[in-house]
């Protein structure tokens, strides 16, 4: 623990500028990545919101039964009755 307290303190002791420099396509690449990750974010939970609220508690399970005739419906709207 006292060797990793001490080469915490001598890291940042001995810290020099980087003079680095981010140019404007660099900084939207960054920006266009986050973008992208909160959109993939977004829609892997809308893909999976009843399921993350049945997990939680916050969402009665769906019944089965209530399954069968939806899809009973859906056939018969699908051959024109």
């Amino acid at each position: 623990m006292k060797l990793l307290i001490f080469s915490a303190v001598m890291l940042v002791l001995v810290l020099n500028p980087a003079h680095a420099y981010l140019d404007p396509g660099s900084g939207s690449a960054i920006l266009q990545g986050i973008i992208g990750a909160l959109a993939a974010i977004a829609i892997t939970l809308k893909l999976y919101w009843h399921r993350l609220l049945r997990f939680l508690g916050l969402r009665k399970p769906i019944d089965d039964s209530d399954d069968e005739s939806y899809d009973d419906a859906d056939q018969s709207e699908s051959r024109g009755g």
